[in-house]
């Protein structure tokens, strides 16, 4: 079955003749649903019909024939072949529009003849899954660099105290009361390491993912981004890289449907070397150029350009792959009104305009058997034509036009409509002098435009190319697209101009102030269309990506590496030096300049001299190729690509992060992406506030996590010189445990992923904060260091100034005992909780707000009745002896308070 167009190919209406000759009465009923009533059918005439209709298929018998399973989820070919013969039937294929992916939901469709082909891991689904390589955020890698690094000084160190241990051999260190193999150093080298493992603590990265589900929950419940039209809030997919968010220096961006809202909207044309006017409502009536095109239909011959603009919006009408329902007016009275429905915009828009002007697309009637259907259009007037559409050669991102071939009064017809570059080359004349200037206009207007063509085929010339075209159809192997293709070229030649199309396509709400907001952030902003260059151009200065004063440098239509890289120069010359600087290249350009080493480096720098770009007429992988370039040639640099199609779903894969806009154009990009919104301007609040915090909150975590553990660290450290290397604990076992689980931890969840520098308002409206992201302040070598150096220094303090203010030199260690070695232990300890809490807390940019103090305090309360117990329940001092009573003779001693608060 067809589901595109619920047609059933010409294999069932075989099979079901002989249905209805076996239960002529059952079958009758059947067919009662597929009439306009939609009326309903008992369940046990159609489960009999349905059971008589499989036996005739099993009589028949066919032979299926599919390729090895391919992931692309449009790539559907195949073919069923009747093993008895069958009138007019010798093979039919299967292509995208019989395939039926997972939940699909079927409309006015009876039943359904399926065939299980792709099961288990050949399904599209399990071969698209785990395509796309994991990512992982710079900070993650910063992290795992710090975390070897320190994992390389602790070694070292318990090498070093190992090699100390031995040297001292015959004096203390030698008595030492320790296991039976002390005197084995790889033993000891092990002691050691357990003696310090604390340093590496299993909760940082335990910490680390909890802080990402908090980021993505913010992201997921911002009111700011709210779409009261679908109803949805913006979606975090992946929170290994929210932090990167804040961190961008490039910013890759569709133009339609993202920067616009794809919503098309009939402007002007060109017919007859004339420009008939605005088309647009103007103050609530309809444009001026309406207003002529329907004076001159409704005028009849007496107009000498009534064939030509009755031809031209009959191309519209018949040129398209829309589908046609009826509503009415108002309330139950009145006529029926069309409404158009489709999968490109554009091309419901051709359909509107033409209907408006007074050539309707009234129906589509499916034949009842072969692939042809009957397409009636009405107009002028009350004249009914009607159009047998035999073939449809599809709209691609390589072909750019898209065609009909159509049977009308005998004669066979194939209608064009595509992209002036391709179309030109096509027609039986170049474009004229006025063509080519409404060209320009319309483009210098920010309006899309299309070329319509139309030639009549001879018979033989058609029955010649039908047979090619079926048999390109059938093909299975991999050369089927490329040959269905060059036949489709075959026909689509020597065609008659017809016309231009100007559509217009309005910026979303709120786009011009986005980009000034991302521009004054610092985000160099690169538009990436497959648009003419003036119309991209003419958006860009809509959008604000260009301004009046904004000097500009051109690289376009070069036809060779040599030339490429000759106006790469030039625009280089241009802009170097200034400010306010654009770059505008073209794909044609671009074909030439990628695969050049030397070229590449060119096109990097002028996208750091520029702070926007437009690069126009460029395919799905050049916007893939301009992506990766950057990332090759400067691989700190932080990329964003956004995007709402599916020519958009490479470079949201292939950027750092990938920003997915629910659009018009299907879900492939939301589904492909990071984080999904539904408006271009929701990129604000994620740059500005979710990603400018997302980063300042992980820099401050991961310097302050290494930072207190790095102060514990020093503690044991001075220990073990002052015990003469003999590999014992400085803090009893439970605390120490619970230092990087209770005291110093779990807070840093709440205290860290809710705080807030500004509101909101204040984030969007001050972009000048987010630059310390892309400059990577707040997280560098030098900044980690400085924490680093931090830890030592009071490390070493909380140490050494409880151990000699107490005079601890000379105390009794005994693991068994409180004896007064541990009241020195627990000061230090306490001293050690209290700086890092405070360090915190001044580190925090909201120090005096309840989401720092509350963690902190009750962290507090936790140590205090963790000391308790471990103090004063029998179970404590079952595992902690040595800590009985120490609490209270801490508090009565006034040389240990006095240490500790030193």
């Amino acid at each position: 079955t067809s589901l595109k167009n619920r047609r059933a190919p010409t294999l069932c209406h075989s099979v079901t003749r002989g249905c209805a000759r076996k239960a002529p009465d059952q079958w009758r009923q059947v067919q009662a649903t597929n009439d306009e009533n939609g009326s309903a059918v008992p369940m046990d005439v159609l489960r009999a019909q349905l059971s008589n209709f499989v036996d005739g298929v099993r009589e028949m018998g066919v032979d299926i024939k599919f390729p090895l399973p391919s992931p692309v989820l449009a790539d559907v070919r195949g073919v069923l072949q009747p093993r008895t013969k069958v009138e007019g039937v010798e093979m039919m294929p299967y292509v995208e529009d019989n395939f039926l992916p997972r939940g699909c939901v079927l409309r006015n469709t009876p039943w359904v003849l399926g065939v299980a082909v792709y099961v288990g891991d050949d399904t599209k689904t399990r071969l698209n899954s785990g395509t796309s390589g994991l990512k992982f955020s710079n900070m993650q890698a910063n992290l795992n660099k710090c975390v070897w690094g320190l994992l390389g000084c602790l070694l070292l160190i318990c090498l070093y105290a190992t090699i100390m241990a031995f040297s001292l051999e015959g004096s203390a260190a030698a008595n030492a009361e320790l296991i039976e193999d002390a005197s084995n150093p790889i033993i000891r080298f092990f002691m050691f390491c357990v003696a310090y493992y604390h340093v590496l603590p299993l909760s940082l990265y335990v910490i680390y993912e909890m802080l990402k589900l908090v980021f993505m929950y913010q992201i997921n419940s911002d009111e700011q981004m709210f779409d009261p039209v679908r109803g949805m809030k913006a979606q975090a997919r992946a929170g290994e890289i929210i932090e990167e968010v804040g961190q961008v220096n490039f910013l890759f961006s569709d133009k339609t449907g993202t920067l616009t809202a794809n919503e098309m909207v009939f402007a002007r044309c060109h017919i007859a070397g004339q420009d008939l006017g605005e088309f647009r409502p103007q103050d609530g009536s309809p444009g001026e150029g309406m207003l002529q095109a329907r004076r001159i239909l409704e005028g009849g011959s007496v107009s000498p350009m009534y064939d030509n603009v009755l031809n031209f919006f009959t191309c519209l009408a018949v040129c398209h792959s829309v589908q046609v329902s009826y509503k009415k007016k108002g309330g139950d009275e009145g006529p029926n009104r069309p409404a158009f429905s489709g999968m490109s915009p554009d091309e419901v828009a051709l359909v509107q305009v033409a209907h408006e002007a007074g050539v309707t697309f009234r129906s589509r009637v499916r034949k009842k058997s072969g692939s042809a259907s009957e397409l009636i259009v009405q107009g002028p007037g009350e004249t009914e034509r009607a159009f047998k559409v035999l073939h449809e050669l599809a709209f691609t991102s390589d072909r750019k036009r898209m065609s009909i071939v159509a049977q009308h009064e005998g004669s066979m017809w194939c209608i064009t409509k595509g992209a002036d570059s391709v179309m030109e080359p096509l027609l039986t004349e170049p474009f004229t002098q006025a063509c080519k200037d409404d060209l320009r206009t319309f483009s210098r207007q920010g309006l899309r435009t299309l070329i319509v063509g139309m030639r009549k085929i001879p018979e033989a010339e058609f029955a010649e190319w039908d047979a090619e075209f079926c048999a390109a159809r059938n093909l299975i192997d991999e050369t089927k697209d490329a040959t269905m293709q060059a036949v489709s070229a075959k026909l689509e030649k020597g065609m008659v101009f017809m016309g231009i199309t100007a559509v217009e396509d309005r910026l979303q709400d709120g786009v011009p102030e986005a980009i000034e907001v991302i521009k004054e952030a610092g985000i160099r902003v690169w538009v990436l269309t497959g648009d003419k260059t003036e119309t991209a151009v003419d958006i860009a200065r809509s959008c604000k990506l260009f301004s009046e004063d904004t000097t500009m440098a051109y690289a376009l239509n070069a036809d060779g590496a040599s030339m490429a890289e000759s106006l790469l120069l030039q625009a280089h010359d241009l802009l170097e030096g200034k400010d306010n600087t654009g770059l505008v290249l073209d794909g044609q350009t671009l074909v030439h300049a990628l695969p050049d080493v030397s070229c590449r480096k060119i096109i990097y720098q002028l996208g750091i001299l520029s702070r926007s770009c437009i690069c126009s007429r460029l395919s799905p992988m050049q916007k893939l190729e301009l992506v990766c370039l950057v990332r090759e040639e400067s691989p700190s640099t932080i990329t964003m690509s956004i995007g709402d199609g599916a020519n958009d779903v490479p470079m949201i894969q292939g950027a750092h992060v990938g920003i997915g806009i629910r659009g018009r154009e299907g879900t492939q990009a939301v589904q492909a992406c990071d984080i999904a919104i539904s408006y271009f301007r929701f990129l604000v609040p994620v740059l500005m506030c979710h990603g400018r915090r997302a980063y300042r909150r992980i820099a401050l975590f991961l310097c302050f996590y290494l930072y207190k553990n790095v102060a514990l660290l020093m503690c044991d450290l001075w220990w073990t010189h002052q015990d003469q290397f003999r590999a014992r604990i400085a803090f009893p076992e439970y605390l120490s445990t619970g230092y990087n689980v209770f005291f110093s931890a779990w807070h840093i969840l709440f205290a860290v992923g809710f705080d807030r520098d500004v509101n909101d308002q204040v984030a969007c409206a001050s972009p000048g904060m987010y630059q310390v992201g892309p400059r990577r302040a707040l997280f560098n070598a030098r900044v980690f260091s400085s924490w680093v150096l931090l830890g030592v220094l009071q490390g070493t303090l909380v140490w050494v100034v409880p151990f000699y203010m107490l005079d601890t030199q000379n105390a009794v260690y005994d693991k068994r005992t409180p004896e007064r070695f541990w009241i020195t232990s627990f000061s230090a300890f306490t001293a050690i909780n209290v700086v890092v809490w405070a360090k915190l807390i001044l580190s925090s940019p909201s120090p005096c707000k309840m989401t720092m103090l509350l963690p902190t305090f009750v962290a507090f309360l936790m140590y205090v009745g963790v000391v308790m117990c471990l103090s004063y329940t029998s179970l404590g001092n079952s595992f902690q002896p040595c800590f009985e009573g120490i609490p209270f003779r801490w508090m009565r001693s006034g040389p240990a308070l006095m240490a500790t608060a030193v």
